[in-house]
């Protein structure tokens, strides 16, 4: 049987040298592991339940998502948050054809400003999932105007977490919790 006690006080100061900002306190995080089943949570062993101890977390620079019905600038204003407002995001649009509502599929042409900057991006447009692949998009953008940082999936497929960090971070995650995928 698995302890949460015992897990979350092994783990919880792991997530916070990692340098992710934690909002809520070990009692607090404690509070919310107690509240899944304990069979279940039994049944995924401490490997399997370190996505729901992320999930627990409220932090100021991550964000979950699961890509299924995220509006770009939503998820725009979320990464401009994520990073302290180091980034910058305005007058963002996402155009899709009549056509390709009615077919579920094609692209979307998405319009953004960066610090300023203004970009274009043509996503896959399936239903109402997030193309990915804008992800990747924007972190080519901060490494050609010189930024340091990067956007950084991490997580499982379930639970997906998102932060703005060095890419060294990637490494760090892996070392602390190597259950877990990461990439920038």
């Amino acid at each position: 049987m698995i302890d949460i006690e015992a897990f979350v006080k092994k783990n919880y100061q792991k997530i916070k040298d990692l340098g992710l900002s934690v909002k809520a306190d070990e009692s607090n995080v404690i509070k919310s592991m107690k509240k899944f089943p304990q069979d279940m949570l039994n049944d995924l062993g401490e490997e399997g339940i370190v996505s729901f101890l992320f999930s627990a977390i409220e932090f100021s620079n991550v964000f979950y998502t699961d890509f299924e019905g995220v509006e770009y600038a939503d998820f725009l204003k979320e990464c401009q948050h994520i990073s302290g407002d180091e980034l910058s995001f305005e007058d963002v649009t996402n155009n899709v054809s009549k056509d390709t509502l009615e077919k579920g599929t094609g692209t979307s042409e998405v319009s953004f400003k960066c610090n300023g900057k203004e970009y274009n991006y043509t996503a896959k447009f399936y239903y109402d999932w997030f193309d990915t692949g804008f992800i990747r998009y924007l972190n080519t953008i901060f490494e050609e105007n010189g930024l340091d940082k990067r956007l950084i999936v991490f997580g499982d497929p379930n639970a997906s977490l998102i932060t703005y960090q060095n890419p060294d971070f990637c490494n760090r995650l892996k070392e602390a919790f190597p259950m877990l995928e990461a990439s920038v």
